[in-house]
């Protein structure tokens, strides 16, 4: 009877309990999730690396989709309700902005799902808290967001705050992140915030202000501008924005200028925020002639630098030919020497990451690199080649990937000389690299030898 008794029990918790669990779910307004990233090496692209999974809190928005913050700046490539009922399918990767985090997913064949969570404008305006505000950047991202300051520190993790049924944002250390940022995510399905394309000096001595602007009251200097986020070419570091969008910059007062001049580029007159592809108004000063310069907004994205942050919405680029792996320089590349970087990497590459990052060239030059080279028998005498700027290939100078593959599959030559920084040079015969492109395969089983952009 007692054992009768313990398999009914048993019985009842198998059956029961992940009903009791569904309804637990039904009534939370904050679910927790698990989001699992597929990790990517700069240095060996060809791997496929080790995932891993990062708990965040999420919101249910509506029809099986669900929002939350994450790691900036990583691959998601799905997510699942954490501690539920298993049974329940994986949640789909719909939308993930690399600069904020922002995560939009989506859950296909779930019964019952949570009660949504309303993003009423109108409402938090009136409810949620507001007082001093400023622009700032979230961790590893170039993109300002306008949030507001706490007056109590909050948990670094990315959180909901709630008045009443009322989501007022997100919060993130002292800061809340307005729900206005969230709703425009939605409502764009997903896309990147803008950024104002480039950078500016509100602070300036007296003396630069006797020297930049004599005859402008309160002008903006423009200290950058960004490759192919800003107006390249028809603005440039040096120039004086005296008007945005027919706003007089005299009329900005010194003591939160940078902020008004964010709100000025990046929100409307009626204080709405601005979606990719709007239009901004610049009127400026330059050697002594007023200018007028229109560009259409759009988010931060280092693709068109001459040395990229990282490998955006792609794995990186690599091409290897005779068992050398060659890459294009970038940030990301660098900073896998792990912390102290600037120390174990080649003194080089540092100099140019530093100098050159952000030149702006109209053909998209890149840097392209030899990282280091397979051992095959073949290649004996090249192996400490390590990280040197591939600069000629018979005689023509490379500038990509893309051109250096276009070059070795040429039917009219014979040879390969590689110019390498340093005064170094390796040489094969056309015969040779087609030998060692197959010692390559053979000996380390890669699935592709190369990873380029049609």
């Amino acid at each position: 009877m007692k054992n009768f008794k313990s398999i009914f029990l048993v019985f009842l918790f198998v059956f029961v309990a992940p009903y009791l669990s569904a309804e637990e779910f039904e009534d939370k307004r904050v679910i927790e999730a698990r989001v699992t990233f597929q990790k990517t090496s700069h240095q060996n692209p060809w791997l496929v690396g080790e995932p891993f999974s990062r708990k965040i809190n999420i919101i249910h928005i509506g029809k099986g989709l669900f929002f939350g913050v994450t790691l900036s700046k990583q691959n998601p490539v799905y997510a699942e309700f954490e501690s539920f009922d298993y049974s329940v399918p994986k949640l789909s990767i719909k939308s993930y902005d690399g600069e904020t985090g922002f995560l939009l997913m989506e859950s296909a064949g779930m019964q019952k799902l949570p009660k949504p969570v309303v993003l009423d404008l109108k409402q938090t305006d009136k409810h949620c808290p507001s007082g001093k505000s400023k622009y700032v950047y979230l961790p590893f991202s170039k993109t300002p967001i306008k949030v507001f300051v706490l007056d109590q520190k909050k948990t670094d993790e990315s959180d909901f705050f709630f008045k009443n049924q009322l989501l007022c944002g997100i919060t993130i250390s002292d800061f809340l992140i307005p729900t206005e940022y969230v709703e425009l995510f939605l409502r764009s399905g997903g896309k990147s915030f803008p950024h104002p394309g480039f950078l500016f000096d509100v602070n300036l001595t007296p003396s630069e202000k006797e020297y930049y602007s004599k005859s402008f009251p309160n002008p903006l200097l423009v200290s950058e501008v960004i490759p192919g986020v800003g107006p390249a070419y028809n603005l440039f570091p040096g120039d004086l924005v005296t008007m945005i969008n027919s706003f007089s910059l005299s009329k900005v007062d010194d003591w939160d200028r940078a902020d008004k001049i964010f709100d000025l580029v990046l929100r409307k007159s009626d204080g709405r925020l601005r979606e990719l592809g709007e239009t901004v108004q610049l009127k400026l000063y330059r050697n002594f002639q007023s200018i007028n310069v229109s560009y259409d907004l759009r988010a931060y994205d280092s693709n068109d630098f001459l040395i990229p942050e990282e490998a955006k919405n792609r794995r990186p680029l690599y091409l290897i030919v005779g068992g050398f792996f060659f890459t294009e320089l970038s940030n990301a590349y660098l900073k896998e020497f792990g912390s102290e970087y600037r120390v174990k990497s080649e003194k080089k590459l540092v100099y140019l990451s530093d100098y050159y990052q952000k030149k702006v060239h109209p053909v998209r030059e890149k840097i392209v690199i030899l990282s280091r080279v397979f051992p095959l028998e073949g290649n004996l005498g090249y192996q400490d080649f390590q990280d040197l700027v591939l600069e000629k290939v018979n005689g023509t100078r490379i500038s990509s990937l893309s051109q250096l593959k276009t070059l070795l599959q040429s039917e009219q030559t014979t040879y390969y000389a590689f110019e390498l920084s340093g005064g170094k040079i390796a040489f094969f015969t056309k015969k040779e690299i087609l030998e060692l492109q197959q010692e390559l395969q053979s000996t380390y089983k890669l699935g592709r030898s190369y990873n380029l952009e049609d």
